[in-house]
């Protein structure tokens, strides 16, 4: 499991064949998008932003929690 952003990236670029900075530029508009929602309080969209726009399961939400 990747260990921060620029792994996770790294993963998704490999998984969906796209750039590295393409898919850094995902992941960090998906965590700016999971910020805001949490700070909203939507914990559900959080997770949904996380599935929907990364594909990922909710145990990689660590990788964004600092």
């Amino acid at each position: 499991m990747p260990r921060n952003k620029e792994e996770l990236a790294s993963m998704i670029a490999q998984r969906d064949q796209i750039s590295f900075e393409e898919a850094y530029a995902t992941v960090n508009e998906a965590a700016a998008d999971m910020e805001y929602a949490f700070m909203c309080g939507d914990l559900v969209m959080v997770e949904d932003i996380l599935r929907m726009d990364l594909g990922l399961e909710p145990d990689y939400l660590d990788i964004f929690i600092c």
